[in-house]
């Protein structure tokens, strides 16, 4: 056997010992919790992904440590955002997924956290997950959090190129009897005076032709994602990359110039912003539902 194997074989096991004795459910050491746990000791994400995931088929709060490690693990890469969104789904009901049947399902072993949940939610967004985007604006809304929800059904909306029926988009904000949505005047108002996230969310709109009263006007729409851009705003850097890159009527192709935004918000650790990802990013549509 391979000396060095052997050596992370016997620290695997001396940690599982430990844990064993402190705050594991008392279960035999499996050939797989080894294996994973070897590679995870390693430094390898995979490792940890899969032994958090293995945790939490059995409900064990061991699960939460290696998703924290996941999700801290370097180098960076989307795999990060897969333990963010994670987290962020544990913390927001208490449970865990056991892949059982409901009613097969044990208590959950942890009290749900509405504030970790947010903030594990967010980062994944933040890092470029549209799944964790779909999930922030549903955790918001169930949370009576109107405005929150709508930037980041916007913000999904604009990746994927169709709203969800979920968002209610673009019902949910159409203008009525003359007047525009409080919400989308709200919008306005912040975007005007600086504000770079709403900056975003009024180019959402212009983009995607929802609350204003008008039909799309992707020109208007990259020019207020490039005031969010320049303020540093990942979301606005992304945005403007993939209007330059997919070029809708009113607004000229230019990848090299879509290349440097994409290029800023990969550093910000947007992982969708990695050129494999973009390239298919800018592709045009085989299909939309608008």
């Amino acid at each position: 056997m391979n000396p060095l194997r052997f050596r992370l074989s016997l620290s695997a096991l001396a940690l599982l010992a430990l844990a064993a004795c402190t705050t594991a459910p008392n279960r035999p050491t499996s050939d797989t919790e080894v294996k994973w746990l070897t590679a995870a000791e390693r430094g390898d994400i995979e490792g940890m992904l899969e032994l958090a995931e293995l945790y939490e088929r059995w409900n064990d709060r061991r699960a939460l440590d290696w998703y924290e490690r996941a999700a801290a693990a370097t180098p960076w890469s989307f795999r990060n955002t897969i333990a963010e969104e994670a987290l962020g789904r544990i913390w927001a009901s208490g449970a865990m997924y056991t892949g059982r049947r409901p009613e097969d399902t044990p208590p959950p072993v942890l009290r749900a956290s509405p504030r970790k949940a947010g903030r594990w939610y967010l980062a994944a967004a933040n890092h470029g997950s549209p799944g964790a985007m779909l999930s922030l604006a549903k955790f918001e809304r169930e949370r009576g959090h109107a405005a929150a929800a709508l930037r980041w059904d916007l913000r999904a909306t604009v990746y994927q190129r169709y709203s969800t029926s979920s968002s209610g988009l673009p019902a949910a904000i159409a203008p009525q009897a003359g007047a525009l949505h409080p919400l989308v005047v709200d919008i306005q108002r912040r975007a005007a005076r600086g504000d770079a996230q709403a900056q975003v969310d009024l180019g959402a709109l212009y983009e995607r032709g929802m609350g204003l009263g008008i039909e799309r006007d992707p020109a208007m729409a990259l020019q207020w994602y490039r005031k969010a851009a320049l303020q540093g705003n990942v979301f606005g850097q992304y945005f403007t990359g993939l209007l330059l890159g997919r070029a809708p009527p009113g607004v000229p192709r230019d990848e090299a110039a879509a290349a440097g935004w994409f290029a800023k918000a990969e550093a910000q650790k947007f992982f969708l912003a990695g050129e494999s990802y973009w390239r298919k990013g800018i592709q045009p549509a085989f299909w939309t539902f608008d």
